[in-house]
């Protein structure tokens, strides 16, 4: 019944992402902008990453960090459609079916994580277009399966936000004031090593990093000093943790009055 239920609230989310047309064309065209400006701003910082052992170029060291950013923007603002659901009626129609309430969230959390997949498998396809070299293509599916896994958690963060928010200015507020640091405090422009000591040592606790280095050693082959064992295990208990959490604090907030 869990699984229908939870399938049943992927599918709508999927259709409505299907009907925002804008919204296809945007997850379309800004990745290619975040990888192709980005790369082209750093460009002159190879020597730096070259100096800590990197010997690739540098697009071939920022590409896994774009498709981490791109991940945690369409995971963690995924769920604020679920403040239209609460303020038009959704919800509470939802509610009152004998739908399970953790599905609902289940649910809205691996439709963000699929399109966040579908964005990195873009940033992927126009890194290979504009000359990035792969290590192994054989790695591009458990890229793609860690893609998934590690948006899941940060879709748990913005359920968990979207849910417990009275309005829209505040979910954008705390998701904004979420998103960016996170991904600034880790590898994914820069090595670690060209961080102040204490702000690499920040770095080491934050989930992004993991995910940063682990599709960085699949895509190029280069390990950074972290073991894949390692990385999958925090990205696996980041996810567990997270998942759980949203599933806890969305059914006990969405009663409330919004």
């Amino acid at each position: 019944m869990i699984l229908s239920d939870t399938y049943t609230i992927f599918w709508r989310e999927m259709k409505r992402y299907k009907k925002s047309r804008s919204g296809m064309i945007v997850r379309f065209v800004q990745p290619a902008v975040w990888i192709i400006v980005i790369g082209s701003t750093f460009a002159g910082t190879q020597p730096l990453i070259q100096s800590v052992g990197f010997e690739g170029e540098y697009i071939e060291f920022m590409t896994p960090g774009i498709v981490v950013l791109t991940a945690i923007f369409t995971s963690i603002f995924g769920a604020a459609n679920t403040l239209w659901d609460r303020r038009y009626g959704f919800m509470n129609k939802a509610l009152t079916s004998p739908i399970s309430r953790s599905s609902i969230a289940l649910g809205k959390m691996l439709a963000i994580s699929l399109i966040a997949a579908f964005q990195g498998i873009l940033i992927l396809g126009i890194a290979f277009l504009i000359g990035v070299d792969f290590s192994n293509f054989i790695m591009i599916a458990p890229i793609i399966a860690i893609i998934i896994l590690f948006s899941l958690g940060f879709s748990g963060i913005s359920v968990i936000v979207a849910a417990t928010a009275k309005s829209q200015e505040t979910f954008w507020g705390i998701i904004n004031f979420l998103g960016m640091p996170l991904f600034m405090l880790s590898p994914a422009l820069f090595p670690l090593e060209l961080l102040p000591d204490w702000l690499a040592f920040v770095a080491k606790l934050n989930p992004v990093t993991y995910a940063v280095i682990l599709i960085r050693s699949m895509m190029t082959g280069v390990t950074e000093g972290v073991s894949l064992l390692l990385s999958i295990g925090v990205i696996l208990a980041f996810v567990i943790v997270m998942v759980a959490l949203a599933s806890y604090v969305f059914t006990r907030e969405v009663n409330k009055p919004f």
